[in-house]
This record gives structure tokens, sequence and C-alpha cells, in this order.
């Protein structure tokens, strides 16, 4: 994969702050979990950001939707404040950052986000049926400057500058020749009509050995093969694919969403190789934190 970063750099207008316009459900199932959970997309005021809140607990706490929240968890991201915690947010977090979404209260009566057919496209669907309220303040941009990377040649993530508006990403998929999950790239350029069309769609995978393991420990004994994809020696088992590189966009999906958690849109190219949600959850923290120095200077500075 090509990681070498445009050498200009342009300035870009500023968008402004963006809610969704109605509220928005989302019911199904928590792959993990198993159990039942309903999410509501809940117009928010500007400079919300985006916040979960776990309406089935009495106090009703909330999470904010931020990479210092994030708690490093095997095959999905999770984030917890005050020993509440939500997890699988990821695929609700792609969609609000795909949609275009800065500011909105995630209403969520379980702790475990719905699975749904294991992509971000229902999450998406409901969020342009509800449609999209433009606010009043402009939305905080994070242009990337300067080179900045996790991981290593291996599996990495990699942010570089572009001359180019808005985000580009782009994800390389690579487990071997001996795994039945065939390797591939994806990139787009993160837009509302790119995302919903070409990125929210794709499903959430793993080998059939895989798969057995988990449900031979109890873990997503409800799934069955026609609920994601599950890869055995010849392909998608009792299931087709939405694209030939599904997979690689499944993960670019997942790298909006763990991304999205800087809280603030980004200008920029992301490129990773083999990289999973918690190496994607260091480069959003370091990316945050980069925002916040600048603000820090800027402020000083006036």
């Amino acid at each position: 994969m090509n990681f070498s970063p445009d050498s200009a750099v342009t300035m870009q207008p500023i968008p402004y702050q963006q809610t969704i316009a109605h509220i928005a459900r989302v019911s199904g199932r928590g792959y993990w979990s198993g159990e039942p959970v309903t999410v509501s997309l809940l117009p928010a005021a500007t400079n919300t950001g985006i916040v979960f809140r776990r309406v089935d607990l009495t106090t009703r706490p909330s999470i904010p939707a931020l990479a210092s929240y994030r708690v490093d968890t095997n095959l999905r991201t999770r984030l917890e404040c005050h020993g509440v915690s939500v997890e699988m947010v990821e695929h609700v977090m792609a969609a609000l950052y795909g949609m275009q979404i800065d500011n909105c209260i995630v209403e969520c009566d379980g702790s475990e986000m719905p699975g749904m057919d294991g992509s971000a496209l229902p999450f998406a669907l409901a969020i342009q049926n509800a449609g999209v309220t433009v606010q009043s303040e402009l939305a905080e941009v994070l242009t990337i400057e300067d080179t900045l990377s996790v991981g290593d040649t291996q599996c990495g993530v990699l942010a570089t500058p572009s001359g180019s508006p808005g985000l580009s990403m782009a994800y390389h998929l690579d487990f071997g020749p001996s795994s039945p999950i065939p390797s591939s790239s994806s990139m787009f350029e993160i837009n509302a009509n790119e995302f919903i069309n070409s990125i929210a769609p794709a499903r959430t995978f793993l080998s059939e050995s895989d798969a057995k393991e988990l449900q031979r420990r109890g873990i997503a004994s409800h799934v069955t093969y026609r609920d994601l994809l599950v890869f055995g020696t010849h392909g998608p088992i009792d299931n087709t694919l939405h694209f030939l590189d599904e997979c690689s966009r499944h993960k670019l999906l997942d790298l909006v969403g763990d991304i999205a958690l800087c809280g603030v849109r980004i200008h920029g190219v992301i490129s990773a190789h083999r990289s999973g949600h918690n190496l994607n959850g260091r480069l959003a923290e370091r990316l945050m934190a980069m925002h916040a120095s600048r603000e820090r200077h800027w402020s000083r500075a006036a």
C-alpha cells in the first residue's frame, strides 16, 4: 500500500456543525451478549459531540464518545466512564461520522449495541431517514499537517496530510496465504453518499474455525451464518458477498468508527495495514491529543 502523503497542504473551508433532525431508532440483539437492545439517536445542541446515554440504568449515566474513554477490548470498541460502559460502538460511530453528524445523544437500553447484519447500514439509513439539521456554529476540524503513525510495518495505521478537502481512508487486509479470508484493499473518500453506498453495507466477517470456537465458548450462540460473513475453504458459507472487497471495506468501516472518537472532523488521509480496533484507537488518541495541543497553542496566542 502506498502511504506517501501529498506534498501540498491547502486551507480547507470549515463546515458548520450538524445534528440529526428527528429521533431515529434501531433495535436488534448484541452479537456478544445476545441481549435485545434499542438505540435511539436524538438531536443535540451545538458543541455536544456524540454522547452515549445508558437509559436502562437508574441514573441514566452518560459516556462521551471520545478516545480518552476507550478501553482495549478484543474484536470490538468499548467506552467506559465512572464504571459504566458501552461496547460495539464502532458501527454506530462510523454511521454518525460517515453521515456527517457532529452532535447526537445516543440513548441505549443495554451495554452492547445491536449487531444487526454486521454492518453499519441500518444506522446510516436511520440517520438518512431522520434527516440532518445544519447548526449555527462551525465544526471543529483537525487538519493533518505532519505524518503520524502507530504500530509497525506488520500492522499499522498512518495519518498523512492531503491536498484535497475532507478525509480519505484506505485499508489493506491480509491474513496470509493460509487464511480462507481473501486479501483485499479498499480506499474511499468519507462523505455521506460514499459512506451509505460503498462502506456502510460491508459486514462483519470471520473464519469458520473462529466462529465455531466462539460458539463453543457460548459466545454469539444465537448468530447464524446468514447473520454475518463466515468464511470456509470455498468462500462465504450460506451467504454471498456484497462487494468483492467486502472484508477490507468492513475493516475500513471499523476504522471510520474508531477514528471518529477524536471528536472532530478530520482533513487528511488515514491508511491502515492489518490494523484492528486497538491500533485504530491509539491513533485516535494521538490525533485527539494533537488537536488539544493546537487548541492550547491558539488560546495562548490569542
